[in-house]
């Protein structure tokens, strides 16, 4: 079994200026229609009266930031050759975070073999931070 490990921490207020300041297309160029749906973007409902993000909806997308970036550091590559929607961050059904890699970034880990990855979020202040890793065993690895 290999284990690989990223992390990343992001200060909320960068990420709202930038929404503040690019809005939707900032948005729909990094998120997935899923994460966006996750996140209140699909609906006015996180979204003050001059059309800004809120501070709920920011902390959101700013967590999200972070575990992507979390992962494309796991991976080892960084954002290289890897589009922002090949990562995608959803909430399982018990609302935990999890990992769904696409494209490129699914490609790169598919050499590792199967892959689960456990993604951590955490918020405090004016910083989210998340940790991602991926445990992985290839069909050599196992035990007979």
């Amino acid at each position: 079994m290999n284990i690989y490990l990223g992390t990343d921490i992001v200060y909320i207020p960068r990420i709202q200026a930038t929404l503040d300041r690019f809005g939707d297309r900032f948005v729909q160029k990094v998120y997935t229609r899923a994460e966006q749906r996750d996140c209140g973007q699909l609906n006015s409902q996180h979204r003050n009266i001059k059309g800004k993000m809120n501070r709920v909806s920011s902390n959101q997308l700013a967590g999200r930031w972070a575990a992507k970036e979390a992962v494309v550091k796991a991976l080892g590559t960084g954002w290289r050759g890897i589009r922002y929607a090949d990562v995608e961050i959803r909430r399982s059904e018990n609302g935990a975070p999890n990992v769904q890699l696409h494209g490129t970034a699914a490609s790169r880990a598919s050499v590792w073999g199967n892959c689960q990855w456990q993604l951590s979020l955490s918020h405090d202040g004016d910083y989210c931070m998340a940790t991602a890793i991926a445990l992985c065993t290839r069909s050599s690895d196992t035990q007979i």
